[in-house]
């Protein structure tokens, strides 16, 4: 092996471990990488790979053992590459790949400063989603600037289901003991739920109002009619201020439609509206999706004062609900 530079070692060994020593595998990868097939033949790799997993270097052994400082660099030039080419393997397989012990492997990771990091599922977007992105922000940034729109008279609406039976998480709830023991949580395979529907400005939060049925355009035209656009118009929270909405279905039919029209006429940022009377919105906009300020604000703080308090009958749970949105 004394011709083979040592990135050209570490190369073999990553390659044998993610191959699980298959070395017509790790030949193609030879050739794909360095356009050639001069590799070192099928003993030449085993024995790379076992000398690694035995000392944890791919430095000769009279070498390794004259310079420390080598080995520590090789093996963790073998580490760091491995983890750069394959950064969602788990520590147990990474270390049966490599060889080595899980405990040796967390060592060398914190000695490498490498950190679990979760992924970010997001909506997929293509090159037409993100023009109309940066249309719509510079659109918004134009009325902003201009006065067209004021933040402070914007007011956000927001809905979310809470359930009465308690939320638990299994992935972080964690006991300690000295031996495993059956801890169930018992839960309802359809929980009993309410919908919990606000809105927020600089003049404060409205609502809570509660929905004990699904949510349908009858009945959310029937609360904007009859308790939220009432409360603007005694407010004086109407003329000059503006009303945005999510996409959901029952929000984007005629009669919801109809009704916001009438009061808020073009002030309105919502999906699917008619173009004649009102800022135009679409599916994947940039703002306003379900990581909003608003759901961390009041919906939020619902969650979190929920918890805390583990009684869940329907009364004391809207109680709970409403003293988070109640705005004196």
């Amino acid at each position: 092996m004394n011709k083979y530079s040592t990135d050209v070692r570490v190369f073999i060994v990553i390659q044998m471990a993610r191959c699980d020593e298959n070395v017509k595998a790790v030949q193609r990868a030879w050739q794909e990488k360095f356009h050639n097939k001069n590799w070192p033949n099928k003993r030449t790799m085993a024995r790379l790979y076992a000398k690694f997993k035995r000392t944890g270097s791919v430095e000769d052994d009279k070498k390794a053992m004259a310079t420390a400082t080598v080995v520590t660099n090789s093996a963790k030039q073998v580490y760091d590459d491995f983890f750069a080419a394959d950064p969602t393997r788990s520590e147990r397989r990474a270390a049966e790949m490599l060889g080595i012990k899980r405990t040796s492997l967390q060592r060398i990771m914190k000695e490498h400063e490498l950190s679990p990091y979760k992924i970010q599922v997001t909506q997929p977007l293509n090159e037409d989603h993100t023009q109309r992105r940066s249309e719509f922000a510079q659109l918004m940034l134009e009325k902003l600037q201009t006065g067209e729109i004021d933040v402070k008279k914007i007011w956000f609406s927001d809905e979310a289901y809470f359930t009465l039976d308690g939320h638990l998480n299994k992935q972080n709830y964690r006991y300690w003991g000295r031996e495993r023991l059956e801890i169930t949580v018992v839960r309802s395979l359809h929980p009993k739920k309410f919908l919990v529907w606000c809105t927020i400005s600089s003049h404060g939060v409205f609502g809570p109002i509660f929905i004990d049925e699904t949510l349908s355009a009858a009945n959310y035209r029937k609360f904007l009619d009859e308790e939220f656009i009432p409360f603007l118009h005694g407010h004086d929270l109407v003329q000059g201020h503006w009303f945005m909405q999510d996409g959901a279905r029952p929000h984007r039919m005629a009669d919801v439609f109809e009704v916001l029209n009438e009061h808020f006429s073009d002030r309105i940022i919502g999906l699917d509206y008619p173009s004649s009377f009102s800022q135009g919105w679409y599916r994947m906009a940039p703002i306003f999706t379900r990581s909003d300020p608003l759901r961390l604000l009041p919906m939020g703080l619902f969650e979190e004062q929920s918890g805390a308090d583990k009684s869940y009958e329907p009364s004391r749970t809207q109680n709970r609900h409403y003293n988070c949105c109640r705005h004196d």
